[in-house]
């Protein structure tokens, strides 16, 4: 069958700008696909066109191809599927639904994606144009389900389905997670425009040369209230062979002349095996490559683990910290002790390793008692030499628990100033409360007020910092994380002042 699978564009608000990589989902879905003998095209609206900025609905911000273009690019397929991660984008996504259907009247569209995980119902009633959604993990149902519709099977017999039925909404049972990941065909790199994203070295982290992301797990075993895990990937936490993970960085440094690896994991490390076990991989294969971790956790994790990890390249780690307050963590389900992680990044900044901290303010409980501690605990690791701060004012993302609960009281209305809301993540100016004790004012400037803090300390006991990152900026290369986003305000800024603006 033929197939065709959309990355959409990226999307952002105000000055921040979004981060342009290659996309790890819709890979693996193209991979599937293909190794079951599926003819597969995947149109990267975001690669494909990976220059070009438009002011788009008054004040955001598209990267990438615009709907207009897609006529000339898609063919017609019997499936058409459109990723769709991030709820904030849904707005622009339901657009881009109902522009292939005009396009295409008689092929089957189908979604997949945390997006359409967390709220699947409420996609299909709001975009008429969508006739399937895949929750959860994708590879094996989408597999099945190619297989439905070749043979004119009923989709009842598909899992992790929702689905138009005459007038109605029809789902299927829940499939069981992936337990033999190590299994899955590599993502079909192949099919998209790496090299526009691999000559630019984009990432999410530091720029430190050709970079392709990776997978080294699955899931999380954690229950944050206000993540959106469950959903898409429920509880279990899924670790692939490492050496079949070293085996997919040789493969990648052969074909792409890859150098650097950023991992995508939910929790990047769970098991302690699973971690020295790659690390004594790629030191034994002699693999002259750096990495990044995201979003750690500290239960796995000591100065020994972390001097193994620097000296098999790993150079930027993110921890999420969120709350200095034992009691606003214990309220949305964190079980982190901000002590001990505080001692852990000290030691891994004694390693020379780049680290990053997120932080969120806002949550329900927190008071401004709790917000100043956590403003001590950053600032005491600024003057420790903690690299960057994130700091993130709390929403509630849909397929969180949080989420379910401030909709089952009536606070949460899904329209469109709903996810337009959900770009406050990153736009600095803007913010929306749903705390009894913060207006929207008053985070704006907590955030602005944390962030400022801590970079005028860090800068002002570690003032070589200030030149080397005006000297990156000038000569383009980058040691911080710091020194991307500058980049993207810039280019946001430029984007605003030349741009053609679409109402």
């Amino acid at each position: 069958m033929d197939i065709t699978l959309l990355r959409p564009p990226s999307y952002s608000a105000g000055i921040m700008g979004a981060q342009l990589v290659p996309f790890l989902g819709i890979a693996y879905i193209g991979a599937a696909a293909r190794i079951n003998g599926h003819n597969v095209d995947i149109i990267d609206m975001c690669g494909e066109e990976i220059d070009r900025t438009e002011v788009i609905k008054g004040n955001y911000i598209a990267y990438g191809m615009p709907f207009s273009a897609l006529g000339e690019r898609i063919r017609y397929s019997r499936l058409i599927g459109v990723s769709c991660t991030f709820s904030q984008d849904w707005v622009f996504h339901r657009e881009l639904i109902a522009r292939v259907r005009l396009l295409f009247p008689e092929s089957v569209i189908v979604a997949g994606g945390e997006h359409i995980s967390a709220i699947p119902e409420y996609c299909l009633a709001d975009c008429p144009a969508l006739d399937i959604c895949v929750v959860g993990e994708g590879e094996n149902v989408f597999v099945q389900l190619l297989k439905a519709l070749e043979n004119k099977e009923s989709l009842s017999g598909v899992p992790s389905l929702f689905y138009r039925e005459g007038n109605s909404i029809k789902s299927t049972p829940r499939a069981a997670r992936i337990a033999d990941i190590d299994n899955l065909p590599l993502p079909a790199w192949d099919l998209t425009p790496m090299e526009n994203y691999l000559k630019r070295s984009m990432n999410y982290h530091v720029k430190r040369g050709r970079t392709i992301p990776m997978l080294a797990s699955r899931g999380c075993p954690h229950q944050c209230t206000f993540c959106s895990n469950a959903k898409m990937w429920s509880n279990p936490w899924i670790a692939r062979n490492p050496s079949l993970v070293a085996d997919e960085m040789e493969q990648h440094i052969g074909k792409y002349n890859a150098n650097n690896f950023v991992f995508s994991d939910l929790t990047a490390v769970v098991d302690r095996n699973s971690i020295t076990g790659l690390c004594r991989e790629i030191l034994r294969r002699k693999l002259d490559v750096t990495w990044q971790l995201p979003t750690l956790r500290t239960e796995a994790l000591n100065r020994d683990v972390l001097k193994l990890m620097y000296e098999a390249g790993c150079r930027e780690l993110d921890f999420a910290v969120e709350s200095a307050s034992e009691k606003v963590l214990s309220d949305v389900n964190k079980k982190n002790d901000p002590a001990k992680m505080a001692k852990l990044i000290s030691e891994a900044l004694a390693l020379k390793i780049n680290l990053s901290v997120n932080i969120v303010i806002g949550l329900p409980k927190e008071t401004f008692k709790d917000f100043a501690r956590t403003c001590a605990l950053v600032f005491r690791l600024a003057i420790r030499g903690l690299n960057e701060l994130n700091v993130f004012p709390f929403i509630p993302y849909p397929g969180s628990k949080l989420f379910y609960s401030l909709a089952a009281e009536g606070k949460i209305k899904l329209e469109n100033n709903y996810f337009y809301g959900l770009f406050g993540y990153a736009d600095l100016g803007r913010a929306v409360s749903w705390s009894r004790h913060f207006t929207p004012h008053q985070l704006r400037f907590m955030r602005l007020f944390m962030l400022a803090g801590f970079y005028k300390i860090m800068l002002l006991t570690h003032p070589v910092r200030i030149a080397k990152i005006f000297r990156n900026l000038y000569g383009g290369a980058s040691s911080t994380k710091l020194e991307g986003v500058l980049r993207r305000v810039f280019r946001n800024i430029r984007a605003y002042t030349t741009n053609r603006k679409i109402t």
